[in-house]
């Protein structure tokens, strides 16, 4: 396959585009996010100006996380699938025009969240002007991607194709539901908690996972060329995985006050997944057991495994946390901020490509190794802290104060691996930019596999 046919100059712009850029947010969201873990653990850090307390400084970094680094990277990898799957051409102008919106947009609304015109929705903390910006910048990038699908050349699919349209049609749906339920026209306060967990679970189960899932059914068979196992089930994971995700995000309000039948069915819907999740695990898993000598050469590969282990792990502690007595007892904890930790493997499959460089070897590896280690460290502190916490608020005996100081030490260990996640999006960020410097040249590596399943 020869990849100069498959990324011509308008792709190759539109994706460098959004991954250059989001690289720039992913480190103003890990600062923001080093400083708010700061405050947690000494309050009196940086307490002189408003905008930087952590009601505020908080929300910012989770924001520029989501709006500012995945989403673009969760765009910028389904536009490459889509292009690359169905061999179908793309305009670069509509969707460059959206991300300098999209931009505009996170800018003005993490602007809006530390002048403390934020909102009080998790993921919706944008002032409202923001979320219609964004929700125009979307358009002009999920539409022209949208068309590749609808216009491809290649009539047959691949699992990585169902996956990228489900994000690209999630999106939309999510954010224009939540903006108009709950910032522009709310409806009862009685009924904004439900919305605004169905629109949180919803951006992370159906936008940015579906993403990362179809990065991996690409890129498994395409680096170490044999089909994959199982693959006739695919289908069967892909649409229970779609339903099932769509109803899981009432777990959080168990013990709430809504209706039984939402956190029952948000419990349901925890438990079915295990369905997707097992055939995926069989699928991709067990296709990397028969080539794991593969790891030693490919970085994206290495990535790949390890998002698929956080991804198994995460849809894991999901079902616990699905129990009412484990609900109940940690869902306040820091369990819930341990799930964040997910990375995209594709990036570092797709910029050889559009750059014309191969990753030097001792460096991505080091790359590999401060961002997997910071990341394990990162969702190991935070959920074993908030299980030590949990157990602490559980026992009339320690007071709420001493359950703090007990989680004290992991959020300690969360600060230093966040500032290793910084330092391993800097360095990132320098090897990109060395990789957009050079002068380009056509790669072909051993990842030039079959991308056929």
């Amino acid at each position: 396959m020869n990849p100069m046919r498959t990324d011509p100059a308008p792709l190759r712009s539109v994706v460098l585009s959004l991954l250059v850029g989001s690289a720039g947010w992913l480190i103003a969201g890990l600062v923001f996010a080093s400083i708010a873990l700061a405050k947690l653990l000494w309050p009196g850090f940086l307490d002189g100006a408003a905008f930087l307390t952590f009601g505020r400084i908080a929300p910012a970094a989770t924001n520029a996380l989501v709006y500012g680094w995945a989403l673009p990277c969760a765009f910028a990898i389904a536009l490459w699938l889509l292009a690359r799957l169905g061999f179908a051409p793309i305009k670069a102008t509509l969707p460059i025009a959206g991300y300098a919106l999209w931009n505009a947009g996170v800018f003005l609304g993490i602007c809006g969240i530390l002048s403390g015109y934020g909102n009080s929705f998790f993921l919706l903390e944008f002032p409202g002007f923001a979320g219609a910006l964004l929700m125009v910048a979307f358009l002009c990038m999920g539409l022209p991607a949208l068309r590749l699908f609808c216009e491809r050349a290649r009539h047959d699919l691949y699992a990585s194709s169902w996956y990228a349209v489900l994000a690209l049609l999630s999106f939309p749906w999510l954010y224009a539901s939540a903006q108009l339920l709950l910032i522009w026209h709310p409806i009862p306060g009685s009924a904004q908690t439900p919305v605004a967990a169905w629109f949180s679970n919803g951006i992370g189960g159906l936008c940015l996972a579906p993403i990362a899932l179809a990065a991996a059914y690409y890129l498994v068979p395409q680096i170490i060329g044999r089909r994959l196992v199982s693959y006739s089930v695919a289908p069967l994971a892909f649409w229970s995985f779609a339903l099932f995700t769509a109803w899981n995000g009432t777990v959080p309000l168990i013990g709430g006050p809504v209706p039984a039948w939402m956190t029952g069915a948000g419990m349901s819907a925890s438990v079915l997944l295990l369905i997707p999740l097992i055939i995926i695990s069989k699928n991709l898993l067990g296709t990397l057991r028969y080539s794991t000598d593969a790891m030693a050469w490919s970085p994206s590969l290495r990535f790949t495994a390890a998002g698929l282990g956080a991804f198994v792990l995460a849809a894991i502690v999901n079902l616990l946390l699905s129990i009412p007595s484990v609900s109940g007892a940690f869902q306040f904890t820091d369990v819930v901020l341990g799930l964040g930790a997910l990375a995209f493997g594709a990036i570092h499959h797709i910029l050889p490509r559009l750059t014309g460089h191969l990753w030097i070897g001792e460096s991505i590896q080091r790359y590999f190794w401060m961002y997997s280690l910071s990341t394990a460290t990162l969702a190991g502190s935070l959920l074993f802290g908030g299980i030590i916490q949990g157990f602490a608020l559980g026992d009339k005996n320690i007071a709420f104060a001493a359950s703090l100081t007990y989680a004290a030490p992991f959020r300690l260990l969360a600060l230093l691996a966040t500032l290793g996640l910084l330092a391993a999006a800097i360095y990132f960020a320098n090897l990109l930019w060395h990789m957009l410097l050079a002068p380009s040249r056509v790669v072909h590596t051993r990842e030039e596999g079959v991308a056929a399943p």
